[in-house]
């Protein structure tokens, strides 16, 4: 059935839920979703993911209206969204556990025995601004998958996605309090949320300070962190570089630099630098900035200004040490020029932080080895890529204590059936559909003597 644009995108004027009642009811659902047959559950995510693709104009404009996202960008999620939800419908059915050979010992002669995966129980997701749909789904689908209740507490800027999903699945017969929105501040909220003893499972997706604070509020119970890290692409002298440059510009700039696999580093050999600095540079001045909903432009605005004063800080401490603006570089309320930079000293920030925004900073090199010394400190690595027409080359590259290693793409090439995440400190545990329902079940031994 499709609903019209009141029935799932008024996120305004809403009766306020109280924080127990969320829990509460929560709390309720929680042993009839874990009894629930796998087939059964697999029907609310397929028939949801369904729905999703149906109301796709709705969920992106909603998108756009509270977020950073170009409505072609948006349009673009909402298309995961509705993958991810699909791969969850078939990976409920597949959540198995193992037969264990007893008879490897001696005393288990005569006994047989297996595991079960069952649910962890609530799980508390939080999830930031940049994907506020298919973020929000990468962790629902696969609580539901798994036959947990979910509290999802969305970014404060961007709840609407979030809040709509959950209406089209109450439509497709999801039981009310397996999946809630709880809306408000993080430092509040979020930190209470994650607190309460009822939780069992907590989900985290944003940046490294709140990451931290998750970690220290979790108290030892199971926790999934993905904090971002620092993603570097490599150029060989032997890459298709028109291929190399139309990834590497599409990473630099997708989501206005606001996205975790965003391309921050580029590492250039030099036997090809200047060629592919000058391309880059006609790839960045031709990125098309503007109204957001119109549909010929590619690159939406920050999130707000305090992450634009943020972009800035970051962009004055590499010039002040030495580094040299190749294009872009002007920022005007939330809206940042793509930017590239050269010459900066490997001291400055940009090499340190995500800078989680449209900057980038170029290189040079000389030698593959040369390349993997300097990406070998990095604090914080969640993908490599390399542009190379050598099959032995890129497993140079596994020495990295990086989440990814690309070859011949952007870092910021994702599917949704991926294992997402990188080693600390950039996160704890991966994120991916079959991945995450692993983290919210826990295996269950039974054991039978026939002896």
């Amino acid at each position: 059935m499709l609903l019209n644009q009141n029935q799932i995108g008024c996120v305004q004027n809403r009766p306020e839920v109280k924080f127990e009642q969320i829990i509460g009811r929560a709390l309720a659902a929680e042993s009839d979703v874990a009894s629930t047959p796998a087939y059964l559950r697999a029907e609310w995510l397929g028939n949801t993911a369904n729905s999703v693709l149906q109301h796709q104009e709705a969920l992106a404009k909603t998108i756009v209206q509270e977020g950073i996202k170009t409505i072609r960008e948006a349009r673009s999620e909402v298309g995961r969204a509705h993958v991810t939800l699909k791969l969850c419908a078939e990976q409920a059915k597949r959540n198995i556990g193992q037969m264990i050979p007893f008879d490897q010992a001696p005393r288990g002669v005569g006994r047989i025995g297996w595991t079960e995966m069952r649910p962890v129980g609530l799980v508390a997701a939080i999830t930031p601004f940049n994907d506020p749909l298919n973020l929000v789904a990468h962790k629902v689908g696969p609580a539901i998958a798994a036959g947990c209740p979910v509290i999802v507490k969305p970014h404060e800027a961007t709840p609407g996605s979030a809040i709509q999903l959950q209406k089209l699945f109450a439509q497709n017969g999801l039981p009310e309090g397996v999946f809630q929105v709880m809306e408000g501040k993080g430092a509040e909220i979020g930190k209470r949320l994650v607190e309460h003893p009822a939780v069992k499972m907590i989900t985290f997706t944003g940046g490294v300070a709140t990451g931290k604070a998750v970690a220290i509020s979790s108290a030892g119970r199971p926790t999934s962190l993905e904090m971002g890290g620092i993603c570097s692409t490599i150029v060989m002298p032997d890459a298709d570089l028109q291929n190399a440059v139309e990834n590497i510009v599409s990473g630099m700039f997708a989501a206005a630099g606001q996205n975790c696999l965003h391309v921050q580093r580029v590492l250039i050999d030099d036997a090809v630098y200047e060629t592919v600095v000058q391309k880059l540079v006609v790839g960045t001045n031709e990125i098309q900035l503007g109204d957001p909903m119109s549909e010929s432009t590619d690159m939406g605005n920050l999130i707000d200004e305090q992450s634009a004063k943020r972009c800035v800080g970051i962009l004055d401490d590499a010039l002040t040490r030495g580094g040299k603006i190749i294009a872009g570089g002007r920022c005007s309320g939330r809206s940042f020029q793509p930017t590239l930079l050269e010459n900066v000293s490997k001291e400055a920030r940009i090499y340190s932080e995500e800078v989680f925004g449209p900057i980038t900073v170029i290189e040079r090199f000389n030698g593959l080895e040369e390349a993997v010394t300097r990406l070998s400190k990095a604090s914080a690595s969640l993908a490599v890529a390399v542009f190379t027409k050598s099959l032995t080359l890129p497993f140079s590259l596994r020495q990295l204590r990086t989440g990814s290693i690309i070859i011949n793409d952007s870092t910021d090439f994702r599917i949704d059936a991926m294992p997402f995440g990188g080693p600390f400190p950039a996160g704890l545990g991966r994120e991916g559909v079959e991945y995450a329902i692993k983290s919210m079940s826990e295996p269950q031994l039974i054991c039978l003597n026939l002896n």
